[in-house]
């Protein structure tokens, strides 16, 4: 099967189109033909070797998570995924495997893609949906009519969380670029701060979570922004978080949360159908082939991409059959 494929830790230029074999699946996993994938940060930080001391270096590495595909086989444990079925899903390999023509994956990486949603926007959304849903509903325990700022809301996994949290009823100041305005307001946050005409640490509100996704605001530097017995969390490293973390005896009951995605097929269901009656609304910023892979990490890596950038592998027909 075609695969891009990197052999070194580097820039963009490192991705090679190779031959390399077809996985074969365990009992425990479906083998999926991918008809697109998505990027993420992580991805190309993953291919600088930024995570090379968690993760170690097996080269070749396929990198990508979020896929959408057919499911070509299924193992024998195998109980809700069927030969043909449509899927979205976020891959549990090491470092995920979704830039090839096929993938593998165990069940609980799937969930059935809606009817009436694309190809594309159901490859977009499973990290960044997963990301942004446990990070509001499980670790900051968002509800209804609570404020959170969030911090980078019109990238991927920003302008997801914008309309989660909005789902959940809570009050939204979505920070970002002014010349993102008009994207964000198309998804209703209460309020919107540009973040190059405005100080963000001066901004007059007092929130319940301080949800920040792009990673470059501390809890030092935040927490007056908070409410007592307020909630921030990151995607700042989690030695930096864990720091933060044995402050809080001194903060008056707020909180420092640090975030670690789960692979959820129930979680990847309720995505889904928040797309398919029109409440999550996944934005494709560009659409790039495979032997363009390069070019698509460089512009990711620019952090300026307005929702997600794809990855289209191969064309499609099918829809889910369920």
């Amino acid at each position: 099967m075609k695969a891009a494929v990197i052999r070194k830790w580097g820039n963009a230029e490192v991705f090679k189109i190779e031959e390399v074999s077809q996985p074969t699946p365990g009992p425990d996993q479906v083998l999926v033909k991918i008809f697109a994938c998505s990027i993420n940060p992580v991805d190309w930080k993953h291919r600088k070797g930024k995570h090379q001391y968690l993760l170690g270096a097996p080269f070749p590495i396929i990198l990508g998570y979020d896929i959408c595909g057919e499911v070509i086989e299924a193992g024998s444990e195998i109980k809700h995924l069927n030969e043909g079925d449509i899927v979205f899903g976020d891959l549990d390999n090491k470092y995920g495997g979704g830039l090839a023509e096929y993938a593998l994956g165990t069940e609980q990486c799937f969930a059935l893609k809606p009817t009436n949603v694309s190809i594309e926007q159901s490859a977009a959304v499973s990290l960044a949906g997963l990301t942004a849903l446990q990070a509001l509903r499980d670790k900051a325990q968002l509800f209804k009519n609570q404020t959170v700022v969030i911090n980078g809301a019109s990238g991927g996994v920003g302008h997801m969380a914008v309309q989660i949290a909005k789902i959940l009823q809570a009050k939204v100041i979505a920070v970002a670029s002014g010349k993102n305005t008009s994207f964000l307001e198309q998804f209703s946050p209460d309020d919107i701060v540009d973040y190059t005409q405005q100080d963000i640490l001066k901004i007059p509100f007092k929130a319940d979570v301080f949800f920040d996704v792009i990673g470059n605001y501390s809890f030092l530097k935040t927490r007056h922004l908070l409410k007592p017995h307020g909630t921030y969390i990151s995607t700042l490293p989690r030695p930096k978080i864990l720091f933060h973390k044995l402050l809080q005896p001194f903060t008056r009951g707020k909180k420092v949360k640090t975030l670690l995605r789960k692979h959820s097929s129930s979680d990847l269901a309720l995505l889904g159908k928040w797309m398919e009656t029109g409440k999550l609304r996944i934005h494709i910023d560009r659409s790039f082939p495979l032997d363009k892979i390069a070019e698509a990490h460089a512009h990711s890596e620019l952090g300026r991409t307005v929702g997600k950038s794809i990855i289209v592998i191969a064309t499609h027909e099918k829809e889910t059959k369920k």
